[in-house]
């Protein structure tokens, strides 16, 4: 085999592999019927929310004590949000449920529970946030099998077991540093997700080998997990050394993949025997690999076993004692860390080991498939994201103008008020009788204050009399009450008419 080799990679059990970088309860909330936590930007989130629940929201965090962190996840929790998806065990969203009952005076017990739920995410990109396969992690596992299958050829452990596991390294591999590691030539790349790649949040339950009554010391963990049954694609590529490199021994792309099966089926053999010993229900789906062709058993991420991460034969796994008593060093692992969706199962029959991936070469008819499911998925995603972006345009322009409306609104609010100080002012300056002069050219009088006035007109000065005339007759006008009117005369009629011919005497008209 020359050149790059196209390769995918099948999970088979559930993998997380760390990246240093965490879900913050402030940058999620959950949906308990789809059992799915929501993942979005913070930043982004508080933006657009209302004012009112800014304010609240600034008013907790101006607290600044251990309960306001959890007054301010159950504030975010009570709102909706649109992000990425990440599916969460049943046992999950109780778990959080029970948190948010804890008393807020009991602080040392709120602390304890938020630290549990910064969840360790496992490695993503940062372009879509999917997961993906390091190819430094799928490298570190190839050199575990080969540097095993170098044991089994050279069997140093039949002399002396080393405790050393850098000098162990350049013994098997016959180098002296790094610019001699015939690792160098490897080169293994990153391993890229295929279409819509979900990831799950489940716990890691540490159990004992062998069954007895006291449980294992490790207590539940939960993190993100890539799910069985995910597909990534990358290249792994073993050149040969140059003249005068250093490097004496070569690595052969064949005699690696080899070396991957042999020693990742007899350690997958051994842990299959672990779990059936405890009850633990072995994966039915799970691929006879020594029986496919070009596909390689490989294991990686975090809790792999200490088994699959080291030597046979050169084995120095620590073990914690009890209390007081110190630990001791043995050729094995005694405890298992395995996926659940309880923090304490019931029964260990669901419960499934980490790390387990199939390598496969890839073929061209194989690749045409993953290249059309990733571009189904790419366009889908274009689609979204021009909607996401339609509708976060169409938000920032409606509340554009419910801003724009309010500013509006309070303008003309604010020169009513001046308006109605302005008037105030005139008023407060008027002498009584220019202020009832001024009442009746109000368009919002009612005709019995025109009428209390009017009976006034007679203690009014002669030149303010005039004017009260003028305004009581142009009232009138408009209220069709001046010229007379055929039909009945009533009382009130007869009144009116007394009134309009004093206000045209003063007025000097007939």
């Amino acid at each position: 085999m020359k050149g790059p080799i196209k390769f995918y990679v099948r999970t088979i059990s559930p993998i997380h592999i760390g990246c240093d970088e965490v879900y913050e309860p402030t940058g999620f909330v959950l949906n308990e019927n789809a059992r799915q936590m929501i993942v979005f930007d913070p930043l982004s989130f508080i933006s657009q929310m209302e004012d009112a629940d800014k304010t609240k929201f600034s008013q907790i965090c101006a607290r600044g004590t251990i309960a306001s962190i959890l007054e301010i996840y159950k504030f975010m929790q009570d709102k909706t949000a649109e992000g990425r998806i990440v599916d969460v065990c049943h046992d999950f969203l109780e778990h959080y449920k029970q948190t948010f009952s804890i008393p807020m005076r009991n602080k040392r017990e709120i602390q304890q529970n938020l630290n549990n739920f910064a969840i360790p995410r496992t490695a993503f990109r940062s372009i879509d946030q999917r997961p993906y396969i390091p190819g430094s992690s799928l490298k570190g596992a190839l050199r575990t099998s080969y540097l095993n299958l170098m044991e089994s050829e050279k069997k140093l452990s039949q002399r002396a077991k080393e405790r050393d596991a850098r000098n162990l390294e350049q013994r098997l591999m016959e180098y002296g540093g790094i610019p001699s590691d015939p690792f160098r030539m490897v080169k293994v790349s990153d391993f890229m997700p295929l279409g819509e790649t979900r990831t799950r949040i489940v716990y890691g339950v540490n159990k004992k080998k062998k069954t007895t009554d006291q449980d294992a010391r490790g207590l539940p963990l939960i993190f993100e997990v890539i799910p069985p049954g995910t597909v990534f694609v990358g290249t792994i590529f073993v050149s040969s050394p140059l003249q005068g490199s250093g490097i004496s021994k070569h690595v052969s792309i064949e005699k690696l993949l080899n070396s991957s099966t042999m020693f990742y089926t007899e350690e997958k053999q051994r842990e299959d025997r672990e779990l059936a010993n405890i009850g633990v229900v072995i994966n039915s789906d799970y691929v006879r690999f020594h029986d496919q062709k070009n596909s390689f058993l490989v294991r990686v991420g975090r809790h792999s076993g200490a088994e699959s991460v080291t030597i046979e034969g050169h084995r120095n796994i620590k073990i914690i004692m009890g209390k007081g008593e110190k630990p001791k060093y043995i050729g094995h692992a005694t405890t298992l860390w395995l996926a659940s969706e309880t923090r304490k199962p019931a029964s260990l029959a669901n419960l499934q080991p980490f790390g387990w991936v199939q390598l496969s070469i890839l073929t061209d008819d194989l690749s045409e498939e993953f290249q059309i499911k990733e571009q189904k998925w790419q366009e889908k995603e274009d689609k979204h994201r021009e909607i996401r972006q339609a509708e976060v345009e169409s938000k920032a322009e409606l509340k554009l103008q419910a801003d724009e409306e309010a500013r509006r609104l309070e303008l003309e609010a604010e020169e009513r008020r001046k308006e109605e100080e302005r008037k105030k002012a005139v008023l407060e300056a008027m002498s009584p009788e220019e202020r009832d002069i001024s009442a009746v050219n109000d368009p919002k009088i009612t005709e019995n204050q025109v009428v209390k006035i009017y009976n006034k007109i007679d203690d009014f000065s002669e030149e303010n009399k005039t004017r009260l005339a003028l305004a009581l007759k142009t009232y009138w006008e408009a209220c069709g009450k001046w010229k007379k009117t055929k039909g009945k005369k009533t009382k009130g009629v007869l009144k009116q008419i007394d009134r309009v011919e004093k206000v045209k005497n003063i007025l000097g008209q007939k």
